[in-house]
């Protein structure tokens, strides 16, 4: 391996880093792919050694990102909170997401940035994929709590499903979120919303 790409793979966390934060602070639109690298100090042919473009950096960020939140969450959640009914189990996710965004600052401004501009079109193609692995592991919970007696019998579990999956998925838009602070009581809020509609 030559000098410039041990360098490259040396810095290759510093690149992400700096990549995170750029996109949290502008969009995908206006960072700078430009910035990022005079930041880390690394060249155009050694960042074009590992991507394509700054679009494949973008999508490989979204792609750590939920690899990152998903070992984390897998860590950090007992096994005894999956006995817990499916309410119960939410307000879990909430509080270890909100840990998640507190110790990793950059991730969680980038998350928010994605969130609050979905409809780009390089946030609709790339969600699309992350999406439709979230709402798989939804329906198995929401399956679940059906099996379990947790939720009302005469609404349909493609109804209940859908509709959870779309308020979780909307929660910006449906709360004008500005702070990630925010994101905790208006997950709760939800939650609240949910148990009191669905819950037998």
């Amino acid at each position: 391996m030559s000098e410039d790409k041990e360098k490259s793979f040396e810095r290759k966390e510093e690149l992400i880093n700096t990549a995170m934060k750029e996109f949290g602070e502008k969009g995908y639109r206006n960072a700078s792919l430009n910035n990022i690298l005079k930041e880390v100090g690394i060249s155009k042919g050694t960042f074009y050694y590992h991507f394509k473009n700054k679009e494949s950096l973008y999508i490989y960020l979204i792609n750590m990102l939920v690899d990152r939140k998903i070992k984390f969450f897998e860590y950090n959640i007992p096994k005894e909170a999956y006995e817990k009914d499916l309410f119960e189990l939410l307000k879990v996710y909430t509080i270890v997401g909100m840990k998640f965004a507190k110790e990793n600052p950059y991730i969680a401004s980038f998350s928010q940035t994605l969130m609050s501009n979905r409809d780009s079109d390089i946030n609709k193609k790339v969600m699309n994929d992350v999406a439709g692995e979230r709402q798989d592991y939804m329906v198995v919970l929401i399956n679940r709590a059906y099996d379990r007696g947790e939720i009302r019998n005469d609404l349909s579990r493609n109804f209940v499903s859908n509709l959870i999956i779309h308020l979780f998925a909307n929660i910006y838009e449906l709360t004008s979120i500005d702070k990630i602070e925010d994101f905790e009581p208006a997950l709760e809020n939800l939650i609240k919303f949910l148990k009191n509609g669905l819950a037998k």
